[in-house]
């Protein structure tokens, strides 16, 4: 009865830590570039990095001569004698050790690809907030002319990011004019987030695929030099 509770939990616990979420988050505004990363609700800031307080140096105390070195002459140093030319013998190089990649560049970017692409389908947008004021003072012409373009471009860009990612949580895209201002603003903040087990599970199907494609790849070398021996 012991070894079902203790398996038990054990199920539990990975499948509670499998439904942990993984994230990055980068922001950008009137503080600066910011970079965070999360591990479930638990939030870290990579950059920028908190300053350290700097400490004060110690002053170096000065040493006095000591007493027993007065009367001793100092010996003269002895000339270093040039070292003798040495013949570089030639290392033998390993007839049977073979460099290279272990796939082919074309199998190992298709797997990349893959790879990269079942992450993405399965990344979510928790956050999605861009904000662009137009200053309009000095051109009012163009300034409409740029609000017109960030909204069709908005128009655009949606439904391509609802197509490649996961969903999209939270979305907030706004852009005005102001009349009044010389200069531009713009803030965005976006938060990207994946289930651990998610991740698990393409590492795995990546890991196989590569594996299958390693194998193969084998058979074929080995084929190819039976063949050339015979």
């Amino acid at each position: 009865m012991t070894g079902w509770i203790v398996a038990g939990s054990i199920l539990l616990a990975l499948l509670l830590l499998s439904l942990l979420r993984l994230g990055a988050e980068v922001s950008y505004g009137e503080e600066g570039l910011i970079f965070r990363i999360r591990v479930g609700q638990i939030r870290v800031t990579l950059y920028p990095r908190r300053k350290k307080p700097q400490k004060k140096p110690k002053k170096k105390r000065e040493k006095k001569p000591s007493k027993a070195g007065k009367g001793k002459r100092a010996e003269p140093e002895k000339k270093a004698q040039p070292e003798q030319p040495t013949e570089d013998k030639p290392q033998k190089e390993d007839e049977n050790q073979k460099g290279g990649l272990p796939l082919p560049l074309m199998d190992l970017i298709s797997l990349v690809l893959n790879a990269a692409s079942d992450t993405i389908s399965r990344l979510q947008i928790d956050t999605l907030e861009v904000g662009y004021t137009i200053a309009g003072k000095e051109d009012p012409a163009w300034a409409a002319i740029q609000y017109g373009l960030l909204c069709a471009g908005e128009g655009g860009l949606v439904p391509v990011l609802e197509n490649s990612f996961y969903r999209i949580k939270r979305r907030d895209i706004r852009a005005k004019v102001d009349f009044e201002a010389k200069t531009s603003l713009i803030w965005l903040r976006l938060a990207l987030s994946i289930r651990l087990g998610q991740l698990i599970s393409i590492a795995c199907r990546a890991g196989w695929a590569f594996f299958k494609a390693y194998r193969q790849n084998q058979e074929g070398n080995d084929n190819g030099t039976e063949a050339s021996d015979q």
